[in-house]
């Protein structure tokens, strides 16, 4: 399964992820061959781009919770919509606290990890799906962390309306994506955020979120999306801020964006882990003990150039599965550390096409010469000829 542009989709591609409209009724299923009029329609929904399966690639094994999950996330994505396009008007959410609470159930009490499905996204739904999205993964990591359901509820609620203050910001600086962006306009777009925090206070309406939401949302919109630049030191940052953030820095990691394509959940994790004053462990953690990582059927490659196929997840350690080499169907358990010290899962493939690049000059060596060419063509049209006559050699 590759990540695929919408402007380099072709004829004859398999969708790898069903397509769904507001109503959550499927507009296109997995295994679809696109023709011109079906990317044509697929362009109009302004999507960045979609997942499409290689030529020889089954289809994935689809659960009926991946599929309920999917239909959930295209559901909810428009409630979410209605409800903070009325924020952003002053005028009163209806949707907010329900769908925290349905999140919460459907999502905060799960005793497995799920294969966390990457949302197809616009310019005109990042917003929202985005939200969504981290409201999901915060609400099974506030289960790992066993917080009261208070503190569930007002972490879920704050993921919800965390970044409604991007839906202020100009059309033509977020269409810029965020590696073109100048200083200048990520101050605007900081101070958008925060003018979208204030919209949210109880001193300018009387909305009731839990005052534990405002907290979370007011210190989210300090934090610095670039690593490089220190955390300040004066602020008492909330664990729920820390759920957050983590989980907001995942999605936005392994998710489709405007300028760049999505990373894989493994090296997405790495890069948290790199940087633990943002990313607190313990809530990277919880983060790990939700979610598929590398999975088995999971196809990765090495640190010494090799590769394989994952075949039993590690419950302790999800960077030491139990894989099988393709090179020499070798069993290769991580958790034996004389694997550890000679190689490690460097990424998950991009993809499953394993065929080689090959010499034009060596492949001379092995063409026909000019008298088996001839006897080659001759047979050919005399077989050609026969048929036509309806008779056969």
């Amino acid at each position: 399964m590759q990540y695929v542009k919408i402007s380099q989709l072709k004829p004859g591609m398999r969708l790898a992820r069903p397509i769904y409209n507001k109503m959550g009724v499927m507009l296109f299923e997995r295994d679809t061959k696109l023709s011109r009029q079906g990317i044509a329609s697929i362009e109009n929904f302004g999507l960045w781009g979609v997942y499409i399966l290689e030529p020889a690639e089954p289809v994935p094994p689809l659960t009926e919770e991946d599929i309920e999950l999917e239909r959930f996330l295209t559901v909810s994505t428009f409630r979410l919509k209605d409800d903070l396009t009325l924020l952003t008007n002053g005028m009163t959410p209806q949707n907010i606290m329900p769908l925290s609470q349905t999140i919460l159930r459907n999502f905060g009490s799960l005793d497995h990890k799920i294969q966390f499905n990457r949302s197809l996204r616009s310019n005109g739904d990042y917003v929202y799906k985005h939200s969504l999205n981290t409201a999901i993964l915060t609400a099974m990591m506030v289960h790992k962390l066993h917080y009261s359901y208070g503190e569930q509820l007002a972490i879920v609620c704050a993921a919800l309306l965390h970044d409604m203050g991007l839906l202020l910001v100009p059309d033509e600086i977020l269409e810029k994506g965020d590696r073109l962006l100048s200083s200048d306009e990520r101050r605007l777009i900081r101070g958008y955020l925060e003018k979208g925090y204030h919209m949210l206070h109880p001193d300018y309406n009387d909305y009731k979120f839990p005052e534990l939401t405002l907290q979370i949302v007011g210190q989210m919109t300090r934090l610095e999306h670039n690593v490089k630049v220190p955390l300040p030191k004066n602020v008492q940052w909330k664990n729920g801020t820390h759920v957050l953030h983590v989980a907001s820095m995942f999605d936005e990691l392994t998710s489709m964006n405007l300028d760049r394509e999505p990373m894989s959940e493994i090296r997405a994790v790495r890069f948290l882990r790199e940087h633990p004053d943002y990313y607190p462990a313990p809530f990277l953690t919880a983060l790990t003990q939700c979610i598929h990582i590398l999975p088995s059927g999971c196809c990765v490659d090495f640190s010494n150039g090799q590769k394989g196929i994952v075949v039993e997840e590690n419950a302790k350690n999800y960077a030491q599965p139990v894989v099988i080499l393709f090179s020499d169907n070798q069993r290769v358990d991580f958790d034996d550390a004389k694997f550890q010290k000679t190689m490690h899962i460097a990424d998950v493939m991009k993809t499953m096409d394993l065929r080689l690049p090959f010499d034009h000059e060596t492949l001379k060596k092995y063409a026909s010469d000019p008298h088996i060419r001839e006897t080659a063509r001759r047979y050919a049209e005399k077989r050609s000829k026969l048929a036509a006559a309806g008779r056969s050699l």
